[in-house]
């Protein structure tokens, strides 16, 4: 993979984690008018596991970019 194609990467990552964050938002603001503590724990859990991993492969792609500077 070259630098230009995981420059790409990271910013698609950075964006998907931009989109995760608003959903976890308007989540939570659905929770004021929801009645159901499971689903909404499911989706809630959901959302964390998604950004963690998104965050996770971004952290490896500024690695990748950063060794490939030195």
């Amino acid at each position: 993979m070259t630098e230009r194609e995981r420059l790409s990467t990271l910013q698609d990552y950075t964006r998907t984690l931009e989109l995760l964050a608003e959903a976890l938002v308007q989540h939570d603001e659905l929770l004021e008018c929801e009645h159901n503590p499971q689903l909404s724990f499911r989706t809630t859990a959901g959302l964390h596991q998604a950004i963690r991993i998104i965050s996770r492969l971004a952290s490896e792609q500024c690695g990748l970019i950063r060794d490939s500077g030195s």
